[in-house]
């Protein structure tokens, strides 16, 4: 997946999770008790997914970089 499509699921997903959040505080639910709701957590581990996701294809993002320099370096060094 690339990273723009990936940036835009996790957007959907923290505003479905901050529009679940607001119906818990509009029923008076703690913070701390956030946790115990099953929709909450379904919720939050979607986000969480798709941040892992991120930062994963950043370390491929990073590892292509560095690996496009050494070659730059290698013909640089060759001519």
């Amino acid at each position: 997946m690339d990273r723009e499509r990936i940036e835009r699921q996790l957007k959907l997903a923290e505003n479905n999770l901050a529009a679940w959040t607001k119906q818990l505080d509009t029923a008076k639910v703690a913070a701390d008790q956030r946790g115990k709701n099953a929709k909450w957590r379904q919720l939050d581990g979607e986000r969480r997914t798709f941040i892992r996701r991120i930062l994963a294809v950043k370390a491929i993002e990073d590892r292509e970089a560095a690996a496009h320099e050494r070659l730059a370096e290698r013909a640089g060094a060759a001519e």
